[in-house]
């Protein structure tokens, strides 16, 4: 079993001697989802959408796609600014995304329970994708990973924009926590262009939210 295939288990319940127990994400999802424990999670669903909204890329009819979404908050307010986009969505395990999810969002959102990784490679053209959104996804997965999600991107998938919400520095990256926090370099290159960037109101020395458009 290689590191990609053990990371899913950073994502179940474990016991006071730190044993797993498959839960299928519940505890996770229920931190993170749309009512979080930490109420800058919301702050940060909120300037995402406006980062976007900012560039003008929120209209009628676009297919917008996150990855590692769970319970759909960001994308929950971005409906909030539009509300004819088109939403689509992964996570691990659908029934806890789902309860962590605003019942406006489940009514909207077209959600494929499975990994990243396993989506990316097997995408097959299933919907053509405006948006592509990672927000505080891509850091919890091992590198082999990411750099193996971001080929297919580039080669096969091509979105026309892809946003970042990540973990832009070393100074906030973690290993031995429950959900480990990685900090990654996005190669893209000449596939895809910068186009924006800004740091995040929380955590801005750590987390930062870039936005690339492909280029042909």
């Amino acid at each position: 079993m290689n590191d990609y295939e053990k990371y899913k288990g950073n994502f179940l319940k474990r016991n006071y001697m730190g044993e797993l127990i498959n839960d299928n994400g519940l505890e996770y999802q229920s931190r993170v989802g749309h009512w979080p424990e930490a109420e800058q999670l919301t702050d940060n669903s909120i300037e995402l959408a406006n980062f976007l909204n900012s560039n003008n890329l929120l209209q009628d009819d676009i297919n917008i796609f996150e990855i590692g979404s769970g319970g759909c908050r960001n994308l929950f307010y971005i409906n909030k600014i539009n509300e004819n986009i088109n939403f689509f969505a992964n996570d691990l395990n659908k029934e806890s995304s789902f309860k962590a999810m605003h019942q406006i969002m489940k009514d909207k959102v077209t959600f494929y329970e499975e990994d990243t990784l396993s989506l990316i490679k097997n995408f097959n053209s299933r919907v053509n994708i405006n948006i592509l959104i990672s927000s505080d996804h891509l850091m919890h997965l091992p590198e082999i990973a990411v750099v193996e999600i971001l080929e297919y991107l580039k080669t096969e998938i091509k979105p026309k924009y892809i946003l970042l919400r990540e973990l832009f520095s070393d100074l906030g990256q973690s290993f031995n926590r429950t959900w480990p926090k990685i900090h990654h370099q996005y190669d893209f290159g000449n596939v895809y262009k910068l186009i924006d960037s800004k740091k995040c109101q929380n955590n801005g020395e750590q987390y930062s939210l870039k936005l690339y458009k492909l280029e042909n």
